[in-house]
């Protein structure tokens, strides 16, 4: 246990009472164990359907769809925006959603700011908050449009910064400082100690994250920068050790962040691309045991948002696992990928 592990006391709030009555009905539909082992086990896209259909939800947002990569990808991801918008429409569901509303809008944010820097025609639009046509309007300098101002914000600061740098990658850069920046916001606020301390941890690993790519890819550190922030939990040093500094220094930094079980074996950090994916992995467990403990209670916001966390990794697992059968990986390497149940 880390000590951020340490210090959650579970709310005792009757206000989502309602909430959390609904999230046990959908709590039907969100993978387990069992459901990934006889996936594992059949040798094509179609059969994993077959075993998918047992849930109630994901069996309807696969129906009919083409049993290929591209096809699958928009039904489980067009799925969980649809459970997203289900629990927001509730008043108390709202701020729960928001963190993974997040991911949606600001990958979209993304998409449409590169096209515009590639002078490319809108093409395909995805799930989102706001209507693509006025953020591309708002991208394209047509500032009388409405946009919220974290939004606004992101997309000014990103353009400001590209002006000045012309590199591409600042768009990822700037726009993953702009969502952090949110996430910390969140955690301010969050009237729960375990989500709040849930967003920090997420916060921390997003950084470690894109620090351990960076420097598997060689970036320029004063490239890298871009992304950071002052906060409480990650100096700028920590991450320059990480990235410029012996692959020995990263387990000092991640001790003395309280996150050294992320790293595997005897925690010697390599440079490689499939420990790089076992990291990640760590990262995603390392929040599914943090927040699991807590899908019992019967009152209070962490089962909404321990559920929303759940139906984020069962995304995850069903592509691995369905892109996996489609180009006839094996069964083992296949098990390695896959993430921690919420339903062990």
């Amino acid at each position: 246990m880390t000590t951020i592990q340490e210090k959650p006391v579970a709310t005792q709030n009757t206000a989502y009472a309602y909430l959390v009555g609904r999230i046990r009905m959908l709590e039907r539909g969100v993978l387990n164990g069992r459901i990934l082992e006889s996936a594992l086990k059949v040798e094509d896209v179609e059969q994993v359907v077959r075993i998918i259909s047992e849930l109630p939800y994901l069996s309807e947002a696969l129906q009919n769809i083409p049993k290929a990569p591209a096809p699958l990808d928009d039904a489980l991801m067009s799925h969980f925006w649809e459970t997203l918008k289900e629990v927001g429409r509730q008043k108390l569901g709202k701020n729960l959603s928001l963190f993974f509303q997040y991911s949606f809008d600001f990958n979209d944010i993304k998409l449409i700011i590169k096209r515009h820097l590639a002078k490319k025609a809108s093409g395909r639009e995805y799930p989102g908050t706001f209507d693509w046509k006025k953020v591309s309007h708002f991208v394209s300098g047509e500032t009388g449009e409405h946009l919220s101002d974290v939004y606004r914000r992101a997309i000014e600061e990103t353009l400001a910064v590209y002006e000045s740098t012309h590199h591409v990658q600042i768009v990822e850069l700037v726009l993953d400082r702009v969502y952090l920046q949110e996430v910390m916001n969140m955690a301010e606020i969050s009237e729960s100690p375990v989500i709040k301390n849930w967003l920090i941890a997420f916060f921390m690993f997003t950084f470690f994250r894109s620090a351990f790519r960076a420097k598997y890819q060689e970036s320029k550190f004063e490239l890298y920068r871009t992304i950071y922030f002052k906060n409480p939990y990650l100096s700028l040093e920590d991450l320059s050790d990480i990235i410029t500094g012996p692959d020995e220094k990263i387990g000092e930094v991640l001790v003395h962040s309280g996150m050294k079980n992320i790293l595997l074996g005897e925690g010697e950090y390599r440079n490689d691309p499939y420990y790089l994916a076992e990291i990640e992995k760590n990262m995603d467990n390392y929040l599914m045991r943090f927040i699991r403990p807590y899908r019992t209670l019967t009152f209070g916001p962490e089962p909404v948002f321990g559920f929303l966390y759940a139906k984020s990794i069962d995304i995850k697992n069903l592509r691995i696992l369905l892109h996996g059968k489609y180009f006839g990986i094996g069964e083992n390497e296949l098990r390695n990928k896959l993430r921690e149940c919420y339903y062990e």
